[in-house]
């Protein structure tokens, strides 16, 4: 039975930008030849970690939208842990039908906390 996940991969920021575009597309292929389907790919890029992790401080995320077999997802997980080109991973299954919303990038959020606090500033100066 085919189901909705989003897993998110925490790559070795050693890696150059080459080796993460190759790993992604290994991933992806993965996921395809068992039968699964990537829908969406984002690549968050390089952020600080909470902590150490395998002796890193930051990290390349990278986020997958996938449609697979419980199976195949297992399967992706087995070699997440055996590899040592990622960090960690989170797989959440989605429910059956959801659409995930959008996520936000963080520039569009800073915009508009600076509009909101200089709109808002301009407001107690004429009030």
């Amino acid at each position: 039975m085919v189901r909705p996940y989003e897993v998110i991969v925490i790559l070795d920021p050693a890696l150059s930008e080459e080796e993460v575009e190759t790993l992604v597309n290994d991933i992806s292929e993965t996921i395809t030849r068992a039968n699964g389907k990537v829908s969406e790919v984002q690549k968050w890029g390089r952020k600080r970690l909470a902590y150490e992790v395998k002796k890193r401080r930051e990290g390349n995320y990278v986020l997958f939208r996938v449609e697979a077999d419980p199976q195949v997802v297992s399967n992706l997980e087995r070699n997440f842990k055996i590899s040592e080109k990622v960090l960690k991973y989170l797989t959440v299954r989605l429910k059956e039908g959801s659409v995930p919303a959008p996520l936000e990038r963080e520039e569009s959020k800073e915009a508009e906390e600076v509009g909101v606090s200089q709109a808002g500033g301009e407001e107690n100066a004429n009030g």
